[in-house]
């Protein structure tokens, strides 16, 4: 077995502690300094594996990323197409939100709060690069429901993204902002009824 070189392993430590520490303070708030107090690191370290503040973010989204692909995504699609694979995708979604594998949530979905108006540049570029890959997969599943004569066949697979997202997001300002539904309650219930107005 190969061993993975000191600085790698370094290298992953530290963005698991990036990744920790942007779900307490959101990406604005990772930078150098509070990074390096964190992870007990200087400064001078952390430029050794990263090129700018902005780097270190991108490289902890994409991180956010791997993980929500393993945790949620990859499970989903073992699931038959249709609706299985729809259902399985929300449900693992609701569960990753309530895991605490990253503090506070879901810091996708926190991300594209923070940046929607945000100044282009690489960072809102990532993050919404990110959220156009989530919708095409859920379109990407309405339309396999179709295809297996599960979804009506008028459905617009763009429609059903968006308001799918549109739960996901409602539950996200539940559980962060108002502190309710915590334990997805209403936003399985909204889930439910959109799976009948999809299939009925």
């Amino acid at each position: 077995m190969a061993t993975i070189p000191k600085s790698e392993r370094t290298k992953a430590r530290v963005l698991r502690e990036a990744l920790s520490l942007a779900g307490s303070v959101g990406f604005a708030g990772l930078t150098f300094g509070t990074l390096a107090e964190q992870a007990g690191i200087s400064k001078s370290g952390l430029f050794a594996h990263f090129e700018s503040k902005e780097d270190l973010q991108i490289q902890t989204l994409h991180l956010a990323e791997e993980m929500f692909v393993d945790r949620v995504l990859r499970p989903a699609v073992k699931e038959a197409r249709g609706t299985p694979r729809i259902r399985r995708l929300f449900d693992g979604w609701m569960e990753w939100i309530q895991s605490g594998a990253v503090p506070r949530g879901d810091i996708l979905t926190s991300a594209a709060f923070e940046f929607d108006d945000a100044p282009d540049g690489p960072m809102r570029a990532a993050v919404v690069e990110g959220h156009g890959k989530m919708q095409g997969t859920i379109e990407r599943l309405a339309r396999q429901a179709v295809e297996a004569g599960q979804f009506r066949k008028k459905t617009d697979p763009a429609q059903f993204a968006f308001e799918f997202l549109g739960i996901v997001h409602a539950h996200h300002h539940a559980r962060r902002l108002l502190r309710t539904d915590q334990h997805a309650r209403r936003a399985r219930a909204a889930f439910d009824r959109l799976l009948e107005t999809y299939t009925r």
